[in-house]
C-alpha cells in the first residue's frame, strides 16, 4: 500500500506561506511603530532639556520658543504617523489570526485523513493475515 498523501497539501503549503508573509508584514509594522515611539521619546526628552535652559536675551528666547514649537509640531506629526501605523498593525494582526485559523483547519483535516488512512491500512493488513491463516488451515 502507498504512503499517505494529503490531497490538499498544495493548499496547506500556500496557506503556510501566506501566514508567514503576513507575519513578516506584521513584524515590520510593529518595528516601525516602535521606531516612531522611540523618536517621540527622543524629541520629548530634547524638549524637556530645552525647557530647563533659560536664555538671557530676548532674541535667544524667541529662537528657543520657535524651536520648541517646531519640536511640538514634529511630535504631533510623529504621533499621527504612530497612530496610523498602530491601526495598520492591528488590521495586519487580524489578518494573521485569520491566516493561522485557516492553516490549522487544514492541518486538523490532514491529521484526520491520515488517521483514517492508517486505520484502513491496518484493516487491510488484518484481512490479508486472516486470509493467509485460512489458507493454511485448508491446506
Amino acid at each position: 500500500m502507498k504512503n499517505f498523501k494529503f490531497s490538499l497539501e498544495s493548499i496547506l503549503e500556500y496557506r503556510k506561506q501566506n501566514e508567514q508573509k503576513i507575519r513578516q508584514q506584521y513584524l515590520l509594522l510593529r518595528s516601525e511603530v516602535q521606531g516612531k515611539e522611540s523618536d517621540i521619546r527622543k524629541l520629548l526628552k530634547e524638549k524637556g532639556s530645552l525647557m530647563n535652559v533659560t536664555e538671557q536675551t530676548i532674541g535667544r528666547m524667541q529662537i528657543q520658543r520657535r524651536y520648541l514649537l517646531g519640536l511640538d509640531q514634529r511630535v504631533t506629526l510623529l504621533k499621527n504617523a504612530e497612530l496610523e501605523l498602530k491601526t495598520k498593525s492591528e488590521v495586519k494582526m487580524n489578518e494573521l489570526v485569520k491566516a493561522q485559523r485557516e492553516r490549522k483547519v487544514l492541518e486538523k483535516l490532514e491529521e484526520k485523513q491520515e488517521e483514517e488512512y492508517l486505520q484502513l491500512v491496518k484493516r487491510q493488513e488484518q484481512i490479508q493475515l486472516d486470509e493467509m491463516a485460512n489458507r493454511k488451515k485448508i491446506i
